[in-house]
C-alpha cells in the first residue's frame, strides 16, 4: 500500500474501532453500542486518510472478519474482550475470545493465537480498565491516547505511566461511529499489517490524533436513536413485542429532537470531567495546570 503520511515510509493504523457486530450497550441493554457498517468505516477511513484499521468489536472477532472481506490487505481482525479485571484489545486474532476469564487468562489466549495483547483506555472512569494492573501484567502495548475520553488528564496519566512501563505505544479512536474513524491513529514504519505487528514488537509506533469532537458525540447520538426508533416501527408493525417496542418508539423519538442530543452531550461531558477529577484528583491539578491539550503533540 502507498501511504498517507508525511512522514517517509511510516502508515497510518486506527487500532481500535466498533461495528454494527459489537451488540447492546452494558449499561443500557436496549441501546446498541455501534451501528455502523464495514463498508462506511472504509469509506470515512479513506476520507481521513487511515491506511489500516484494527476492528474490536466488544467479544466478537465477527466485525474484523467480515470488514476483512470487504479489504483483506488493510484489515487486522480484533476483540475488544470483557476479562474479570478490565477490558483488553486483542489483535491479530482468528478465534473469538470469551469474556468474563482472567487477564491472564485472556493475554495467555490472545498469544497463543499469535496475537497482540494491548490495554485500551487504562485509566477510563467510564469503561472498565486495568488501572494499576498494567504495571504487572505482561501486555504488548498500551493504549496512550484513547480519542473517545475528551477530558485531556486519563490519556496524560496512561501516557506518563506508559513512560515507565515502557511498553508499544498505541492510539486508537475508540470509534463507535464512522464519523469517528481516524480521530487518533498509531505510525508505524512499513506498508503492511505485518510490518505494523512487527513495530509493536519492537516497541517502534508513534501515537498520534486529536479528541472526538462534540458534533460528532451529538450526532452518534442521533443517529442511534433514529436508528432504534426505525427498529421500533418495524417491529410494532411486524407485532412483535408492541408494548416495549411502542415504549422504545416514543423514547428514541424524544432522543432525535435536535435539541436533546446537545443537551444529552453537554451534560454526559460535564459527568465525565468531574468524574475524571474526583477520581483522579491529582492528576487534574498537575496536567491542567501544565497545560496539556486534548491533543497529541
Amino acid at each position: 500500500m502507498d501511504c498517507s503520511d508525511y512522514r517517509s515510509g511510516m502508515c497510518k493504523v486506527d487500532t481500535h474501532v466498533h461495528t454494527k457486530y459489537s451488540g447492546n450497550s452494558k449499561k443500557i441493554p436496549v441501546i446498541p453500542d455501534c451501528i455502523s457498517r464495514p463498508e462506511k468505516i472504509l469509506k470515512y477511513a479513506d476520507k481521513r486518510g487511515i491506511d489500516f484499521l484494527a476492528i474490536t468489536d466488544h467479544d466478537t472477532i465477527r466485525g474484523g472478519i467480515e470488514t476483512e472481506k470487504l479489504a483483506p490487505s488493510r484489515i487486522v481482525v480484533g476483540e475488544e474482550i470483557s476479562t474479570s479485571d478490565g477490558e483488553l484489545l486483542g489483535l491479530f486474532l482468528n478465534e473469538t475470545i470469551p469474556p468474563n476469564l482472567s487477564a491472564e487468562e485472556s493475554i495467555d489466549r490472545v498469544r497463543g493465537q499469535g496475537g497482540l495483547a494491548i490495554v485500551p483506555h487504562p485509566y477510563s472512569v467510564i469503561c472498565p480498565c486495568f488501572n494499576g494492573l498494567i504495571h504487572k501484567l505482561n501486555f504488548d502495548g498500551i493504549e496512550v491516547f484513547n480519542a473517545f475520553h475528551r477530558d485531556g488528564i486519563l490519556n496524560r496519566k496512561a501516557s506518563e505511566e506508559n513512560k515507565k512501563i515502557k511498553n508499544a505505544s498505541i492510539a486508537g479512536s475508540d470509534a463507535h461511529t464512522e464519523r469517528m474513524v481516524g480521530n487518533a491513529y498509531t505510525l508505524f514504519e512499513g506498508n503492511t499489517i505485518e510490518d505494523f505487528y512487527k513495530a509493536v514488537k519492537k516497541k517502534n509506533t508513534i501515537p498520534q490524533g486529536h479528541v472526538a469532537s462534540m458534533k460528532q458525540t451529538m450526532l452518534w447520538s442521533w443517529n442511534t436513536g433514529y436508528y432504534i426508533m426505525k427498529r421500533s416501527m418495524r417491529n410494532i408493525v411486524k407485532g412483535n413485542e408492541v408494548k416495549k417496542n411502542t415504549g422504545l418508539f416514543i423514547g428514541s423519538g424524544v432522543s432525535v429532537i435536535p435539541v436533546v442530543p446537545i443537551m444529552m452531550a453537554y451534560v454526559l461531558n460535564r459527568y465525565h470531567d468531574k468524574k475524571v477529577k474526583k477520581s483522579y484528583p491529582w492528576e487534574s491539578f498537575m496536567f491542567s495546570y501544565m497545560g496539556y491539550k486534548k491533543k497529541i503533540l
